[in-house]
């Protein structure tokens, strides 16, 4: 079971990279004030990035080995949608928004 950091950690990272319309790192990502206030550490911020990945959240743009990845189009429609709030989803919230 994730901790409330690691939701809050995972929400920010989707929040940042859906500023962007094109792919971006997870360091500048990293450098977002969202994030920066959470203040993890690279390798929890990378976990929770592959975690994101994983879920299909976040797409990772070919050559560059995970590293750089944008917005799964379905998430951003639904963000688009929804005036930029987040999809209410357990890999976001936990098990109890559902």
């Amino acid at each position: 079971m994730a901790s409330n950091k690691q939701f809050r950690i995972r929400r920010a990272i989707v929040r940042t990279i859906y500023d962007y319309t094109c792919g971006q790192d997870l360091e500048t990502v990293l450098c977002s004030p969202e994030l920066m206030l959470e203040n993890p550490s690279a390798e929890a911020a990378m976990a929770e990035w592959l975690t994101l990945i994983d879920a299909g959240f976040l797409v990772p743009l070919p050559g560059y080995d995970r590293k750089v990845c944008k917005l799964a189009v379905s998430i951003r429609r639904g963000m688009d949608a929804s005036g930029g709030i987040l999809p209410r989803h357990p890999i976001l919230f936990g098990h109890r928004v559902m």
